[in-house]
């Protein structure tokens, strides 16, 4: 008999929110400033997901102890914060939160982005009248998946237990954190996941469209 599910929780970006684009823009508009090779979508579609750091490493080849990263970074992050609010949620994705709504199922969001932003993304989509908790590191000390402390932050906010319980994400971070935090996984191949990294992951599902869920609702 098919699972059914009574907590969903979601990762954002990649998952609910198609954020690549904006950052694409972003990250072009501080490469061209910096007299550097612009870079193209799936550049930046495949490393999104890995947060900003990621993008600032790969495009400007450099690590994170450069003495130049954290500027790099932090001007990046300023970019981002002209657009970030033009993102739009993948198809379905509003259908499917609002069904979850209406039928008195609990649904969250956990994310490693940063607070100032997924706050007023919420706001944008209302999302913060309906989900039943929403974190982000700044809630837990600044720790970031695949370490279960977000979402082990977020499931305190429901009666419903650890098996009735299940994250949404599209990267390995997430389905770590779901394994640390003790609750089942579903993989979303729509999402930035590098293709050949999704043979290594043992998600406890996969799905390509958000829609799939119904089935374990």
């Amino acid at each position: 008999m098919q699972k059914k599910y009574k907590c969903f929780v979601f990762d954002l970006d990649g998952t609910l929110l198609d954020t690549a684009p904006e950052f694409l823009t972003c990250l072009n508009t501080l490469l061209k400033k910096n007299k550097k090779q612009t870079v193209t979508y799936d550049f930046v579609r495949n490393r999104v997901s890995d947060g900003v750091g990621r993008l600032i490493q790969d495009s400007f080849t450099i690590d994170e102890n450069h003495s130049e990263f954290e500027g790099l970074r932090n001007d990046l992050l300023a970019e981002y914060k002209k657009n970030y609010l033009l993102s739009k949620t993948f198809p379905g994705t509003d259908e499917f939160l609002y069904k979850l709504s209406k039928n008195k199922i609990d649904w969250m969001i956990v994310t490693n982005k940063p607070k100032k932003f997924f706050k007023e993304i919420c706001k944008k989509f209302d999302w913060h009248k309906h989900a039943t908790a929403m974190v982000s590191p700044e809630d837990v000390n600044g720790k970031r998946k695949p370490d279960p402390a977000s979402l082990n932050a977020a499931l305190e906010k429901t009666s419903m237990k650890k098996e009735q319980s299940i994250y949404i994400g599209d990267n390995w971070r997430d389905v770590e954190a779901a394994n640390n935090s003790g609750i089942d996984s579903a993989l979303a191949l729509y999402g930035y996941i590098d293709k050949k990294d999704v043979s290594l992951l043992r998600p406890t599902l996969k799905i390509n469209q958000i829609e799939d869920l119904i089935n374990f609702i």
